[in-house]
């Protein structure tokens, strides 16, 4: 869980490295929000207004129906209140939208706060009887203090003085090459697809036609063919279908591949785990009232992923080890840069040396992730303790 949540941060710090402004920055720019929200329009920063208007919704509507004291939903209502006030400036400017209408910030703000709002309230209401969660809420909160004050004020201004920091230097996708590129498609493509796997299962047993036929049509499409035909076609024929303007990294279109192909396969793992959980306890869940989201949430889907603990890994084991094929489409994964260097003088002869490291590599690392398996369902109680 904690590295499906860090993964998109983590990808955007190798893709766009770490901006954080400094003291001078957050007065400098919230002042923009306060005093000059036309320059805010001028920049096109005006989307940060978005984002966080979102996550003070979300907080908001959560905070409405999980915190029971007064004096914890009156903080919350503040929190909320108070970011809507430092938009109010901006919230007066116009702006042209489509067709030329210009349109009063006003308007999507509004929409994109309730919306948020009604979000949050549905959310907190499947976890309100969860021991904890006014807890949970309560550091988020907290946690949302600083979130907020990076997205509002990470934008440059032309003065180097309150300009943010570069913490991390940008390091463009199409550099990474030898093991930060295997590590980063190996990590991309388990961590994204176990939700999109799991979801495909799931709609591959909806009694909606469309989300069904779906989810069939993509997994058998995509079992269907070798990972290296979907790499060319992420690499070769994707681009053929995008506009002009839009060019999409050679690694992040080897990620994507990669990431559909592994959901595909673990949709039918985890769907054989879906039918292994007895219908008995289903109808019980529904007995006490949970609804279908509870339901499958809190009941169906941790024995379903329990069950099928070994054959996911053994998947991750696989893709892992599947990278070694993006050297084929032109990218530099660890193998094709040990190729690369035992071909130059200084390192001549040294063959044998380099592939015994190439494949201590591979074999640490699946090894590795064969212990977590391991210890894993021995905590979970699938096998017993040797």
């Amino acid at each position: 869980m904690i590295g499906w949540l860090l993964m998109p941060f983590v990808l955007t710090i190798l893709i766009r490295g770490i901006i954080l402004p400094t003291f001078r920055t957050i007065v400098n720019n919230i002042g923009y929000y306060i005093v000059r929200p036309e320059v805010l329009i001028s920049l096109d920063q005006t989307w940060r207004a978005n984002g966080v208007l979102t996550l003070a919704g979300l907080l908001t509507g959560a905070s409405w129906v999980i915190f029971k004291k007064l004096r914890s939903r009156s903080l919350a209502i503040v929190g909320g209140l108070v970011i809507i006030a430092l938009m109010i400036p901006l919230s007066t400017q116009s702006r042209p939208w489509i067709f030329g209408i210009t349109m009063p910030m006003a308007i999507p703000f509004l929409v994109t706060f309730s919306l948020s709002l009604l979000v949050g309230r549905a959310v907190g209401l499947s976890f309100v009887n969860v021991t904890g969660s006014a807890r949970v809420l309560a550091a988020w909160w907290l946690f949302s203090i600083p979130i907020i004050l990076i997205v509002l004020t990470t934008f440059e201004v032309g003065n180097e003085a309150v300009d943010p920091v570069e913490v991390l230097l940008i390091v463009p996708p199409n550099i990474w090459s030898g093991i930060l590129l295997t590590l980063a498609l190996s990590v991309v493509s388990i961590i994204a697809s176990f939700p999109i796997g799991v979801l495909l299962a799931l709609g591959r047993r909806s009694s909606l036609p469309v989300v069904k036929g779906f989810s069939i049509l993509f997994i058998e499409l995509v079992r269907g063919v070798p990972l290296i035909t979907i790499l060319f076609m992420a690499q070769v024929m994707l681009p053929l279908f995008l506009p002009l303007e839009v060019n999409i990294d050679r690694v992040l279109r080897a990620m994507a591949g990669m990431t559909l192909f592994t959901a595909a396969y673990l949709a039918e793992i985890v769907r054989g785990g879906l039918q292994a959980v007895r219908n008995e306890q289903i109808e019980a869940a529904r007995a006490l009232g949970l609804n279908e989201f509870l339901v499958t949430s809190l009941v169906v889907l941790p024995q379903a992923l329990r069950a099928v603990i070994p054959p996911i890994m053994g998947q991750f084991v696989s893709i892992f080890k599947d990278t070694s094929l993006v050297a084929i489409v032109g990218l530099l994964d660890v193998l094709a840069v040990s190729e690369s260097v035992i071909k130059a003088r200084d390192y001549l002869g040294a063959v044998r040396e380099m592939y015994l490291f190439v494949g201590l590599f591979y074999f640490v690392l699946s090894y590795a992730m064969s212990q977590v398996s391991r210890r894993l369902e021995v905590q979970l109680g699938v096998v017993e303790k040797d």
